[in-house]
């Protein structure tokens, strides 16, 4: 069986309202980590007394050394997120990689992802599936037939009216090529471990750019994995016993819709 980590990304907010995190620590997972955003210099025994030993934090100097701080062009459809720990989401997603580089897997939640039921038998549900790259929601530009789990985009998809991957790559994006052309939205994401690998290495060769379209179009591109956890009518590509499991982001069914 592969062996995964589960590591919900946070930030300050989290050591005032806690309880998300500790609905992940209730499901005992095998290998739960918290991924903390310390550019506040947060006490690390106050984290740790909430959070167990369980924390791996990290702060801008860390972005420097590796070379993840690449600059924002304000002119980005998603510019105005001028901090590169969100416009780069996998940048941060990387440092825990190297901190913890020997997992086949690695499943990352951001903060504001919460569930009701038991999102173990999901998380289970994708360990025998060798993908290199898992988005809870993925769509490409094409029916590329080697992407089964992933649906084409379309103009069901209102909040970009179907135009989604014309804004990536935009505007200071160095993309080394966008062969095979897919968008993802990341609050939900799972990473094999040469993935991890391959997109460390290309930012060394200052390939970078906005991480939901970024990421998959690179792998993609370039020989890995990848699929979607929900298709666009909303249904899990799975089909698993899932029922007791709702996903939310920000309190809202993740839904095709809302992209």
């Amino acid at each position: 069986m592969s062996k995964s980590s589960v590591t919900i990304c946070t930030y300050h907010r989290t050591i005032d309202n806690p309880k998300v995190i500790k609905d992940f620590i209730c499901q005992n997972f095998d290998y739960f980590y918290v991924l903390f955003d310390n550019s506040l210099n947060k006490n690390t025994v106050e984290l740790e007394e909430i959070y167990g030993n369980t924390v791996i934090t990290y702060d801008k100097t860390d972005f420097e050394k590796e070379q993840f701080n690449r600059p924002i062009n304000p002119q980005h459809r998603w510019g105005n997120h001028q901090n590169p720990n969100y416009f780069y989401a996998h940048f941060r997603m990387l440092l825990f990689y190297l901190q913890k580089p020997k997992f086949d897997y690695y499943w990352f939640f951001d903060d504001d992802v919460t569930f009701q039921g038991n999102i173990k038998p999901l998380i289970h549900s994708y360990d025998s599936v060798d993908d290199d790259f898992i988005a809870i929601q993925a769509f490409k530009k094409k029916d590329y037939p080697e992407f089964p789990r992933i649906s084409v985009i379309n103009n069901r998809m209102s909040g970009s009216r179907g135009h989604w991957l014309d804004h990536a790559p935009g505007p200071g994006d160095n993309f080394l090529n966008t062969d095979k052309h897919i968008g993802s939205f990341f609050p939900i994401v799972r990473f094999s471990n040469r993935a991890m690998k391959y997109l460390y290495d290309i930012n060394s060769l200052g390939f970078y750019g906005y991480s939901e379209g970024f990421v998959p179009t690179s792998l993609a591109s370039n020989g890995y994995k990848l699929s979607s956890i929900l298709d666009e009518h909303n249904n899990f590509f799975l089909k698993n016993d899932l029922e007791d499991c709702k996903l939310y982001h920000k309190g809202m069914d993740f839904t095709w819709e809302w992209l």
